[in-house]
C-alpha cells in the first residue's frame, strides 16, 4: 500500500456551468459520478505497490478529465505520470523547486507567459513561450521545460479551463538563432513530447509557432518526426507575427503583443507570486514516484521507454479494454440508460474493467465477473461503482450464509422446476407502455404448503430472476412493475412468511439485485391480509413502501398503473398466458442448466474477508438493514 499521502486537503472544486455542459458533452462526465470516480481512483493507488501518488480530489479529477472520465485510462496516465518522469531526469529533478534561484530567474525573463483569462471565458488556457529570448550560454533548454512544466503542473490543479477545454501554446520564435536550435536535443524533444501526449492530464488543442524565419523552417521539419502524429496534427508554423491572432482573440494578448492584456512584466509578476504559493506542493514532490522493483509483473526499464516514434509501448501496466461481449440496447432503451442510469456508452468498458479488477482484489469473494452480468449490477446501481460492488458482494454473502433460499446449482431440481409450473411467478412478454418496466406476476397461494417450504418458493424465483437479470434489458433498464394476486393464498400460505424469512427476501430484492422496483400492486386481498401487509411493509424502505398499493378486488384501480391490454389473457389481457410464459421459463432453465451447475464455485469466505468478518446474528434489525456489511 501507498505509504505516502498528499498534505493537501481533498476539496473538490464545482465546475462553472459552461464547462461544466463541456465536460459532460465531450468528457463524458456525469456530475454525481465524480466524487465516487475520485474515491475508487484514490484506492486503485493505494492498492499499487511500485506507486507513489498524489490523492488529493483536485489532482485525481483532473486525470479522470484528462482521461475522458474512463477510469482505466485515468490508471494509465497516473502510472505513465509517475514513470515518465523518473525517466526525464533533466527536467524533473531535484532542481525543480521554487527556491531554486534558476526557476526564478527563468520566470523573471518572461520567457514563459500563462496569459491570464476572463473568468467568463470557458476555451482553452493559453501560454507563450518566447522560445527564443533566453542566453544560451546560462540557460539550456531542459531548464526551460522543466519551469514550464511546474506552471504545467499548477494549472493542472487550478485552472479547469484546462482540464475541460485544454491548452494551446504559441511558440514566438522570434530572435532564434543557430544556438538555440542546437539546443533542441531530438532524444529531450521526443521524452518530453511523449511525457506530454501520454502522461500530462490535459488535452492539447494545438500548438502554433509564430515569427519562424524562412531558413529553420526545414529545421522545424525533421523536428516534426520526433512527434507523436496526433501531436503533429496540431502543430503549425508562420512566418508571420500576425498568425497569433487566428488563435488567441486579439483582446487576451499583453500590449507587446498588439493586445489589451497588461504587459509583460504584469504576467510575470502574477505567475511569480503563484509559483511562491506552491512552495510546498514542490517541496513535496520528490517523495512521489515509482519503485519498479515494486511493480506487479514484469520489470520496467527506462533504456527501452522511447522507441523513435516516442511510444511509450514498453510500459505493461494491463489497462488495455477487452472487446465487449454484451448486447448492444434498443436506441430506445440506449436513450433511457443514457438519461436514467447515467450511462456513459464511450465509458462502460473501463467501469466493467474496474468492477472486475475490483471482484479479482477482493480475497473474500468469488463472483461472477463476465461482461453483461457486471453491467447488470452497473445498470442497476446507475452506474456508481461503489454501489455497484455493495450489490456485488451482498449478492454473494447471502447466498453463501442462505443458500436454502437464494441458490440454485441444479435447474433439474424436482421442487424448482414444479413451483415454476404452477405460474407462481412469470414475466410477460410485452414490457409496460411496449417500452417500460417489465411485468412480473406472482400468484401467491398455487402451491402447496405441505409439499413447499418458503425456502423452495425463494429458490426457485431466484432462479428466474437471475435469467432475468442476464437477458432482460428492460427489466435491468427500466425496473419491474410486480402484480401480486393473493385470491389464491390461504392462512397457511401467509404463515410461512415468517418475519424472519420476509426479511431475508425483502432485503435480498433491494439490497443484492440489481432490479429497480417500479411498483408493487397487490389484488385479490382476502380478510386477514392488512395483518400481513403491516408486518411487511416496516421491512422496506421508505421509497419501496410508497410503491406499495392495495387494490383489494378494484381492477379499475389497477388499471391505471397496468392497463388491461398489458395483463395476460387470465385476467382478461392481451400479454401473453401464464401458461405460455410457464413453457418459455422452463426453456430458460434448460438453456441455462449449465450456468446454474457453475454457481457452486461463487460465494464468500467471511475468514477472508478484510476487517471484521460479517456477523450474521446482528445482521437483520427491525428494519431489515444491511449497514453491519461494509464494502471497500
Amino acid at each position: 500500500m501507498n505509504p505516502i499521502s498528499d498534505d493537501a486537503t481533498p476539496i473538490l472544486r464545482p465546475l462553472a456551468p459552461t464547462l461544466q455542459k463541456i465536460a459532460c458533452e465531450e468528457l463524458n462526465e456525469v456530475p454525481n459520478r465524480v466524487a465516487e470516480d475520485v474515491f475508487a481512483l484514490r484506492q486503485w493507488i493505494h492498492k499499487q505497490p511500485h506507486l507513489y501518488a498524489r490523492t488529493n480530489d483536485q489532482f485525481l479529477v483532473g486525470f479522470l478529465r484528462g482521461s475522458k472520465n474512463s477510469l482505466e485510462k485515468a490508471k494509465q496516465k497516473i502510472d505513465r505520470y509517475y514513470t515518465l518522469k523518473a525517466a526525464l531526469p533533466e527536467v524533473f529533478n531535484e532542481r525543480r523547486q521554487v527556491d531554486d534561484p534558476l526557476v526564478m530567474e527563468i520566470v523573471r525573463l518572461g520567457i514563459i507567459l500563462q496569459i491570464p483569462l476572463p473568468a467568463d471565458y470557458h476555451g482553452p488556457c493559453i501560454t507563450i513561450i518566447r522560445a527564443c529570448s533566453y542566453d544560451t550560454t546560462k540557460y539550456k533548454f531542459a531548464d526551460i521545460i522543466r519551469v514550464g512544466s511546474m506552471f504545467g503542473e499548477i494549472m493542472t490543479i487550478e485552472d479547469d479551463n484546462s482540464t475541460v477545454s485544454g491548452y494551446i501554446e504559441v511558440m514566438d520564435m522570434c530572435n532564434v538563432s543557430g544556438q538555440h536550435f542546437l539546443q533542441l536535443k531530438p532524444d529531450l524533444l521526443r521524452k518530453f513530447s511523449t511525457f506530454a501526449e501520454e502522461a500530462m492530464p490535459m488535452r492539447q488543442r494545438g500548438t502554433h509557432f509564430i515569427n519562424v524565419p524562412a531558413p529553420f523552417e526545414k529545421g522545424f521539419k525533421t523536428l516534426s518526426t520526433f512527434f507523436p502524429e496526433k501531436m503533429l496534427s496540431r502543430i503549425s508554423v508562420n512566418s508571420s507575427p500576425e498568425a497569433l491572432y487566428d488563435f488567441v482573440p486579439r483582446e487576451y494578448l499583453p500590449q507587446e503583443y498588439g493586445g489589451e492584456n497588461g504587459t509583460i512584466a504584469d504576467i510575470v509578476e502574477r505567475m511569480e507570486a503563484k509559483l511562491l504559493r506552491y512552495r510546498d506542493y514542490f517541496l513535496l514532490e520528490p517523495k512521489f514516484g515509482t519503485n519498479e522493483k515494486l511493480r506487479e509483473g514484469a520489470l520496467y526499464t527506462y533504456e527501452n521507454c522511447f522507441g523513435l516514434e516516442g511510444s511509450f509501448r514498453k510500459l505493461e501496466v494491463d489497462y488495455k479494454m477487452p472487446q465487449l461481449t454484451i448486447r448492444p440496447l434498443n436506441p430506445e432503451l440506449q436513450a433511457a440508460a443514457i438519461k436514467e442510469l447515467n450511462e456513459v456508452p464511450e465509458r462502460v468498458a473501463a467501469d466493467i474493467a474496474a468492477l472486475r479488477t475490483w471482484i479479482q482484489q477482493q480475497p473474500h469473494l468469488r463472483a461472477r465477473d463476465d461482461d453483461q452480468f457486471l453491467l447488470s449490477f452497473l445498470r442497476g446501481c446507475k452506474f456508481s461503482l461503489e454501489k455497484a460492488k455493495s450489490k456485488i458482494d451482498k449478492f454473494y454473502t447471502l447466498r453463501t450464509k442462505y443458500p436454502e433460499f437464494f441458490t440454485i446449482n441444479d435447474v433439474d431440481e424436482q421442487k424448482v422446476r414444479e413451483l415454476i409450473n404452477t405460474g407462481i411467478l412469470v414475466y410477460l412478454p410485452t414490457p409496460l407502455n411496449e417500452n417500460g418496466p417489465r411485468i412480473a406476476v406472482v400468484t401467491l397461494g398455487v402451491y402447496s404448503v405441505d409439499k413447499y417450504s418458503i425456502e423452495d418458493v425463494a429458490r426457485a424465483m431466484d432462479g428466474i430472476q437471475e435469467i432475468l437479470m442476464l437477458e432482460d434489458d428492460y427489466a435491468v433498464v427500466y425496473g419491474i412493475t410486480t402484480l401480486v394476486d393473493v385470491k389464491k393464498a390461504s392462512t397457511a400460505h401467509l404463515m410461512q412468511m415468517t418475519p424472519s424469512s420476509l426479511k431475508k427476501l425483502t432485503i435480498f430484492s433491494e439490497e443484492a439485485l440489481p432490479f429497480r422496483t417500479k411498483g408493487t400492486h397487490f389484488l385479490n386481498i382476502p380478510s386477514g391480509f392488512e395483518a400481513f401487509f403491516n408486518i411487511l411493509k416496516p421491512m422496506l424502505s421508505k421509497k419501496q413502501q410508497k410503491r406499495l398499493s392495495l387494490h383489494g378486488n378494484k381492477l379499475d384501480n389497477l388499471y391505471e398503473h397496468i392497463p388491461l391490454k398489458y395483463l395476460p389473457k387470465e385476467y382478461g389481457g392481451e400479454n401473453g398466458s401464464i401458461a405460455e410464459s410457464v413453457a418459455e421459463l422452463n426453456k430458460k432453465l434448460d438453456e441455462y442448466r449449465e450456468y446454474f451447475k457453475a454457481n457452486a464455485q461463487y460465494g464468500t469466505d467471511e475468514k477472508l474477508r478484510p476487517g471484521k468478518p460479517v456477523d450474521f446474528d446482528q445482521l437483520f434489525g427491525v428494519q431489515g438493514s444491511f449497514r453491519k456489511l461494509e464494502v471497500d
